[in-house]
């Protein structure tokens, strides 16, 4: 009883944990994308949102290239 309610738990957080993996990089992608669009224009208050989009885009470059090494490193085991 007691290992079907784990298994049933671990199950259920990995998949959270893919769904989440897979919003965040939809996300990096939206912000990145919106970025080079901003930046391209030459109005200074679309220069100055495309320096705030830095805020959200950094977090998700680090969560991503964790996500990655990680992602490797377990294939190399």
């Amino acid at each position: 009883m007691i290992s079907t309610v784990t298994t049933t738990i671990t199950v259920a957080t990995l998949s959270a944990g893919a769904m989440l993996g897979a919003m965040s990089t939809v996300l990096l992608i939206f912000l990145l994308a919106s970025k080079e669009m901003v930046d391209a224009d030459t109005r200074q208050t679309l220069r100055a949102f495309g320096r705030t989009l830095n805020i959200g885009i950094l977090p998700l470059l680090i969560s991503f290239a964790l996500t990655v090494s990680f992602k490797i490193l377990e294939v190399l085991k």
